[in-house]
């Protein structure tokens, strides 16, 4: 494996590096998707019961992940925590835990990690981007299980506590893909929408922060 995305919930690895994913495979790249939950805690749009959220989310994940021609895919089943910000409408039956609460995270993905070697784990930045406690504790436990391992790479937010130093500006038919995996997440496209309102230009610009690397390069970091 070359390179392993470790985030929280399915659909996070294709706001964070769909394109990059799919660059990397283009490259000739063994890549591969690992998420920490299964989403229960997420909006269901009325498209399912509350109690079967869980297995629609891992549904819509691994359609998601074929678009993006991913090697390998794995979903844990951690408890997901409800966001900061709930917003209204059905959600999934949630535990009242979330994946901070399950420090024991980091075996399981240090497991995945010596099954794979991967050379590079992708994973949130340590503010988690927007701040939802299950993005913060996977950053954390994807940096602590890879010690050793692996060379950590944070996707980043173009202006955000860490500086971006390695910029993707996706070709039209890896913008194509990005656009067609995110659309397989269905019940959660509030979000979706949130975010193509909020930040257009993420959709095909993604950026990255390599630890120790200065400066920015228009390029991929493998």
């Amino acid at each position: 494996m070359d390179l392993l995305v470790v985030v929280a919930h399915p659909d996070d690895e294709t706001f964070g590096a769909g394109g990059a994913l799919l660059l990397a495979k283009e490259a000739g790249l063994r890549t591969g998707i690992l998420t920490l939950t299964r989403g229960e805690a997420g909006r269901t749009l009325g498209l399912c019961p509350p109690e079967v959220l869980p297995e629609v989310r891992l549904s819509e994940l691994k359609r998601a992940a074929e678009i993006l021609r991913v090697d390998f895919l794995e979903a844990l089943a951690f408890p997901n925590a409800l966001p900061p910000e709930r917003g209204a409408g059905p959600r999934g039956k949630a535990s009242g835990e979330g994946l901070s609460d399950h420090p024991e995270a980091v075996l399981a993905v240090r497991d995945r990690l010596l099954a794979l070697r991967p050379r590079y784990v992708l994973t949130f930045p340590p503010d988690g981007i927007n701040g939802h406690p299950d993005h913060v504790a996977a950053s954390r436990y994807a940096k602590e299980a890879a010690e050793g391992l692996a060379q950590v790479v944070y996707f980043v937010r173009p202006q955000g506590p860490l500086p971006a130093t390695h910029r993707l500006r996706l070709p039209e038919w890896a913008l194509a893909r990005k656009l067609r995996a995110l659309a397989q997440h269905r019940t959660q496209a509030l979000s979706v929408l949130d975010f193509m309102e909020r930040h257009p230009e993420r959709l095909w610009t993604e950026t990255f922060h390599l630890p120790g690397a200065n400066g920015v390069k228009e390029a991929p970091w493998w």
